[in-house]
């Protein structure tokens, strides 16, 4: 199966040429590289075509768009400029380790009913450090040894357990669907991707190993879009669940550790209806009489 690389990238050439070697250090390399550059400068055009292309081990097929098509369309641009059978999505300041392609290709070739399969991530500062005791985070969104192996999709992505890059997917599935996010996720884009894919009803795969690292950076969208995050996601699974997906255990457990701040962020923005409908369901209500809960109360009924 031939494996192609996208990178969407903006105004971070030294970042992108990280990520880049951590591609070539690849235990297995990919048969392309695709570079969507929405970078309003010329800073990352001349190191790619000047100095990257000419040493990079694989193809880089690269676009520098005039004017910008912002993350969702570029990203969808760049699946349907890939010719590979599966596509491994990267972030450009997210490197990998280098067995991920290896260890992300060979459930295909185990499983062929998969259509993603992705691993473990470890969180990095802006300098490349590691942040003591980040692989945390993968038992938040249950990427745990126990689960290893076929996971149903659909819960995955509900959950975030399918992680916001370094995932490998079938090209023709995620072309099926495109990736948009329908004018509905806001930030959440990522999330609602892995929702929309899940949605297919085919299985993924977990690797229980590391295979990214993903870097906080000041722009990052984990640090000043978080509680948009919450929001988007909590009011997209009510939207788009039915009852009995709601009642699925992870996906109970996902949005009682959302709804707090979604809750928070609806009142904020005048969204009366689903900040009360969320204040009085059963994930919440057991700490609607505490501080916290009576202050939300009180912002939903009088936002500012």
């Amino acid at each position: 199966m031939k494996i192609t690389v996208i990178i969407p990238t903006y105004e971070r050439p030294d970042f992108l040429k990280e990520t880049l070697e951590s591609v070539w250090a690849q235990t297995v390399l990919p048969d392309e590289i695709v570079i969507g550059d929405d970078s309003k400068s010329d800073a990352t055009e001349d190191l790619v075509t000047n100095v990257l292309s000419h040493i990079s081990p694989v193809p880089i097929k690269y676009f520098h768009h005039k004017p910008s098509l912002l993350e969702v369309k570029n990203v969808d641009f760049q699946y349907k400029h890939a010719t590979g059978d599966l596509v491994l999505h990267l972030h450009d300041d997210d490197p990998i380790y280098p067995n991920c392609i290896e260890d992300l290709k060979k459930p295909f070739l185990d499983h062929p009913e998969i259509i993603a399969s992705f691993g473990k991530q470890r969180v990095i500062n802006e300098d490349g450090t590691y942040i003591e005791n980040s692989e945390i985070v993968n038992d938040v969104y249950f990427r745990t040894p126990d689960r290893e192996g076929l996971v149903d999709g659909f819960i995955a992505g509900a959950v975030s357990m399918f992680p916001n890059n370094s995932f490998l997917v079938r090209r023709d599935a995620v072309i099926s669907i495109g990736y948009s996010d329908q004018g509905r996720a806001g930030k959440a884009t990522d999330f609602f991707f892995g929702l929309q894919l899940g949605k297919l009803g085919k299985p993924f795969y977990f690797v229980n190993k590391f295979t990214a690292k993903c870097r906080i950076v000041k722009e990052s969208q984990s640090r000043t879009s978080t509680s948009d995050n919450n929001y988007r996601m909590v009011k997209i699974l009510f939207e788009d669940c039915s009852k009995a997906q709601l009642n699925i255990p992870e996906i109970e457990i996902s949005i009682r550790n959302n709804i707090p701040m979604a809750i928070t962020v609806a009142a904020r923005v005048k969204d009366k209806k689903n900040a009360f409908k969320w204040l009085f369901s059963k994930y919440y209500r057991h700490k609607l009489f505490g501080p916290r809960g009576i202050k939300r109360i009180i912002l939903a009924a009088n936002p500012f």
